[in-house]
């Protein structure tokens, strides 16, 4: 602690940021740590601690030397902060004034930055000081811009301009902005992108990953480049987390395609990092060696759409968000016992929460729906072993005529649409003229305008959709064949999981029991990928 007023301790602090790189690292942070030095020295005041953010930029006020030189400040440890200039303080005018000229005062902090001689042991109400920082915080904004652009640049030509590489790949020795891989690491990229194909949950996947002693990211990164970090924290070995699963699962660049714009950050002094739409990224395919293909990709992403919660066990049932009732629509819940430790049955979502003035039970259960579809698949894929040419007669002839039947169906429904479309344009351009002419009132004309309104929109929306629904209706052959190359891998199946069912089946429909001459029959339809529901 500062025992008298009128004695200093030195809080000497240095920044150097990515952008100036060009200067050397540590030859910058050493050259600014010399000359402060070297000013304590020819101005009799003693140094408390040297500070020191090696690659922050100033605008970013979360640095970890930055922060720990505050709450010593804080703790009157120190009473004096000098710096070189005002930009390695800080580049974020606003900010820095909040610092200067607030929390500095309040803690009796005399503050000094010998570039621009400014002291405010002489005060803070100057000129200088306010021009210099809106003049570093323009200067940061514009190199970020032309950063921005620089890096829009290559990205559009497939650079990759990432600091480190993704978990599975390492740099280029030969061209930092191409991505070769990395065989060790590659392999437990492939791993986890299979285990969740066959239904691994999250949280399972993380404990067989501790089990089997696999590095995560940043502890495989850590064992490659020991010298990275400066702090021990980095250099603990850290456990698998779910969002390190899912960050992986999620990250395009194992498709072999350079991703850009993925996040951007929002906010001038607290930044956070946001996502932004998926129309607003730089995407350029086949820009290195792919680790997964895009029919795994696909299928991962496919059962990541669908409400998936684990057992106790760590499993996921396979079923999840393929089961939907008949009547209704909606999904079927499953039953599990905790004892048994089984999934027992389904029954649907509507009726278990409203009741049967809104639908009825769907009850099936869990073995029986198994065992059902695990027999459909077997008799397509034997369907196809005996004769894969007849096989794909029938299928072509049954898709021909459902795309005919679909095709007929379309085009009516979207020449009423455009017809209608039409005459709410004229009706509304009538309604404006009236109103114009003041033959209606204003509020009577924002009454029918809004109705009308309304409907064009929903038209418009059904019009597009069904344009979709015709440029895909005619597409039976090619249906055919990749459903064919599906099925055909599994004709010695045994067992279901969850990677065969979100491959092959797009929903399976479950009807109400019904009563049949004294017998109980229920109806369950599945609706295959690319086919649908199969005779």
């Amino acid at each position: 602690m500062i025992e008298k007023e009128n004695e200093y301790r030195a809080a000497l602090y240095c920044r150097l940021s990515s952008d100036d790189a060009y200067l050397g690292e540590s030859g910058s942070i050493q050259t600014q740590r010399a000359l402060l030095t070297q000013y304590c020295r020819e101005n009799n005041i003693p140094i408390y601690d040297t500070y020191a953010d090696d690659g922050f930029s100033g605008t970013n006020f979360e640095r970890p030397d930055f922060k720990r030189m505050l709450g010593d400040l804080e703790k009157h440890k120190a009473n004096v902060v000098i710096v070189k200039d005002l930009s390695r303080f800080g580049r974020e005018y606003a900010q820095m004034g909040m610092y200067i000229e607030n929390d500095f005062e309040d803690w009796n902090i005399r503050f000094i930055s010998i570039g621009e001689n400014i002291d405010t042991l002489n005060g803070t109400d100057g000129i200088l000081m306010p021009i210099t920082n809106v003049i570093n915080s323009h200067y940061a904004k514009e190199c970020s811009r032309k950063t921005k652009q620089a890096h829009r640049a290559l990205a559009k030509e497939g650079k990759f301009i990432g600091s480190r590489a993704p978990f599975g790949y390492i740099k280029d020795p030969n061209d930092r902005h191409h991505l070769i891989v990395d065989e060790e690491a590659a392999m437990v990229v492939k791993d986890i992108f299979k285990m969740f194909c066959n239904g691994i949950g999250y949280g399972k996947m993380t404990k067989i990953l501790r089990e089997r002693k696999v590095l995560n990211p940043q502890a495989y990164f850590n064992k490659n480049n020991p010298d990275y970090y400066k702090s021990d924290y980095w250099r603990q070995d850290f456990d698998w987390h779910v969002t390190s699963i899912r960050a992986l699962l999620n990250n395009p660049v194992y498709l072999g395609q350079t991703t850009f714009g993925r996040t951007k950050v929002k906010g001038r002094v607290k930044k956070t990092k946001v996502a932004t739409d998926e129309s607003e990224w730089i995407v350029v395919e086949n820009t290195h060696e792919p680790l997964v293909d895009k029919a795994t990709w696909d299928l991962v992403h496919e059962i990541m759409k669908n409400r998936r919660r684990e057992t106790k066990r760590g499993e996921i049932q396979m079923f999840a968000g393929l089961v939907k009732c008949a009547d209704c629509g909606s999904a079927l819940n499953v039953s599990y016992n905790s004892k048994r430790q089984a999934f027992t049955s389904f029954s649907c979502w509507v009726y278990k929460n409203y009741g049967k003035e809104r639908c009825t039970s769907h009850s099936i259960g869990y073995k029986t729906l198994y065992n059902i579809v695990l027999e459909d698949i077997r008799r397509q894929a034997e369907s196809v072993k005996d004769s894969k040419t007849d096989y794909l007669a029938k299928l072509q002839n049954q898709l021909v005529s459902r795309s005919n039947q679909d095709l007929k169906k379309f085009k009516g429904e979207l020449k009423k649409a455009e017809k209608r479309l039409a005459q709410l344009d004229k009706i509304m351009s009538k309604l404006y003229e009236d109103r114009a002419l003041e033959k209606i009132s204003e509020d009577r004309y924002i009454s029918m305008n809004s109705k009308y309104e309304a409907e064009y929109t929903e038209l418009s929306e059904r019009a597009k959709h069904l344009k979709t629904e015709l440029e895909t209706a005619d597409e039976s052959m090619v249906n055919a064949y990749q459903f064919v190359d599906m099925v055909e891998k599994y004709v010695d199946i045994q067992d279901l999981n969850a990677r065969i069912l979100n491959e092959l089946i797009e929903k399976i429909v479950v009807h109400e029991k019904e009563i049949i001459n004294g017998e109980k029959y229920q109806t369950v339809e599945i609706y295959y990928k690319f086919v649908g529901l199969m005779i």
